[in-house]
């Protein structure tokens, strides 16, 4: 019974346990179904709330569509109306355009018109400045002549005044102040000649030493002197005097000595005051004196023979015997150049190679000059004609010496010749025509001249004995001559001489 009522009560136990169990389930379930009915009323609110979101945004959609749609319509709108005056603006740019082109094309006729009437006016101005610059050039010319005249009536006042003004008309417009005109007047107003009377026979030689720049001269009486400028003075010095001689040549040598040729056979070498002789025994009537071998040496020419001097032993190392007879002699490429009386002249290389040709030209040959920088070759011939060769082959046949011309040189272009009929000319070789300017008329034979180591001057020798100084330096002639000066022109004396309308020119320095 009592097990019985453990039993009954164990189940009894049991039961409420599982009933306990059970509830507490109930329970368990009970609360996870109120906490789902809570998210449920939650989820069901927060739906709601997004409905209402969701709702609200298509509203806005709806309206942000409407506005896009809206100002899509007035988009298009805009567009029509851009496209409108885009077309417009084409329209107008076409009419820019096309008045931009009637503007640069009235333009350029404009500009062409200014082009060609600035021309006219260039050629005009330039017409009437070319017709100026003659009318002033010949301007010069004929004060030159007039100057030079006036001059030789005695009124030097005047004449210097004239042939000043004609240097400025032809020095400031362009003209040739060599034209003889002008040239002329330049040389006599300016006191440009000195003349020496030294020698008692006829001077034969003209030349200045390379060392100490004197000026060497002998002549035909057996003198040979050395002379030096001081200033305005000629200081000279008797080297020999002795009639028994004939000096035909002179040399003056880098040594200092200078050497002297006679037509008697005798060489004279002159050191200082000292003086020995050479008789040449071999060489017939001795004439000329041509430095060779790079003026170690000298070759003495005759008429029929040569010989060759040493100068540092002084003496005669060789002579040779000609077949031709010699008439005058030249320099050729710094190389003694030999012309006989049949056309021919020869080329003295060495005594044993002396190379003939025929000359290019008829007549004697008495003077010879070459300047082999410019092709240019001169013969002067007997009869006074100067034959010039260019180095195009070109002849010219120059004709003013009225007889046999005795020396020509070349400086540059110029062409200076002298002759015995009392003439020193030069010719500008280089112009369309080839006229002589006669620097100045001796009232002697000119027989030899040289320039100076400036060159600007020229000596000549001549044969009345005679050594002369001429200034040919133009910038030096016109300082000169402007120092002759001594006042200006009046009113008058301007308008009567250069002309009325053209300004005066003052011409006195210091004014």
């Amino acid at each position: 019974m009592g097990v019985l009522l453990l039993l009954m009560a164990a189940a009894v136990l049991y039961i409420y346990h599982v009933d306990g169990v059970r509830i507490g389930e109930l329970e368990s379930q009970i609360g996870e179904l109120r906490e789902q009915e809570k998210q449920s009323d939650i989820d069901r609110r927060v739906s709601k709330q997004m409905e209402e979101i969701a709702y609200g945004q298509q509203l806005l959609s709806e309206e942000r569509s409407n506005e896009a749609i809206r100002q899509s319509e007035i988009a298009q709108e805009m567009t029509l109306r851009s496209e409108a005056e885009r077309q417009k603006a084409i329209v107008a740019q076409g009419i820019a355009e096309t008045s931009a082109q009637e503007a640069k094309n009235a333009y350029q006729i404009a500009e062409h018109q200014r082009v060609v009437a600035d021309e006219q006016r260039q050629r005009a101005e330039y017409a009437k400045l070319v017709a100026d610059t003659l009318n002033y050039i010949s301007l010069g010319r004929t004060l030159g002549s007039q100057a030079y005249s006036i001059y030789q009536t005695g009124d030097t006042e005047l004449g210097n005044m004239l042939a000043y003004a004609s240097y400025l008309f032809t020095n400031d417009y362009g003209g040739d102040l060599l034209n003889p005109s002008v040239f002329q007047a330049l040389i006599q107003s300016a006191g440009g000649r000195r003349h020496f009377g030294i020698h008692n026979g006829s001077v034969s030689c003209t030349r200045f030493s390379p060392r100490d720049h004197h000026l060497l001269t002998t002549s035909t009486y057996g003198e040979i002197f050395c002379h030096r400028m001081n200033g305005t003075q000629m200081q000279t010095k008797r080297l020999m005097s002795d009639r028994n001689y004939c000096f035909r040549d002179g040399y003056a040598a880098n040594n200092g000595k200078d050497y002297a040729i006679s037509h008697t056979g005798h060489l004279v070498v002159a050191d200082g005051s000292q003086i020995s002789t050479v008789y040449l025994e071999q060489v017939s009537r001795p004439f000329s004196l041509q430095d060779i071998h790079d003026g170690r040496q000298l070759l003495i020419v005759g008429d029929n023979s040569v010989a060759l001097f040493d100068i540092a032993t002084e003496k005669v190392i060789s002579t040779r015997r000609l077949d031709f007879h010699v008439v005058s002699t030249g320099r050729c490429d710094n190389k003694p150049l030999l012309f006989d009386d049949r056309g021919g002249m020869h080329l003295v290389n060495s005594l044993d190679d002396i190379t003939r040709e025929k000359v290019p030209v008829s007549g004697q040959v008495t003077a010879f000059a070459k300047n082999s920088s410019r092709r240019l070759t001169a013969y002067g011939m007997l009869d006074g004609t100067i034959w010039l060769l260019d180095g195009k082959g070109k002849t010219y046949k120059l004709m003013e010496h009225l007889s046999q011309v005795t020396k020509l040189e070349f400086d540059a272009y110029r062409l200076y010749s002298s002759s015995f009929d009392g003439k020193l000319l030069f010719w500008m070789t280089s112009g369309p025509q080839i006229k002589p300017i006669t620097l100045f008329q001796s009232n002697s034979w000119l027989n030899d001249f040289t320039f100076s180591q400036d060159m600007n001057y020229i000596w000549t020798g001549e044969y009345n004995g005679t050594v002369t100084e001429y200034l040919i330096s133009l910038p030096m002639i016109a300082q000169r001559l402007r120092q002759n000066v001594k006042r200006d022109f009046t009113q008058e004396e301007w308008d009567y001489y250069v002309g009325k309308g053209i300004p005066i020119r003052k011409l006195k320095i210091g004014n």
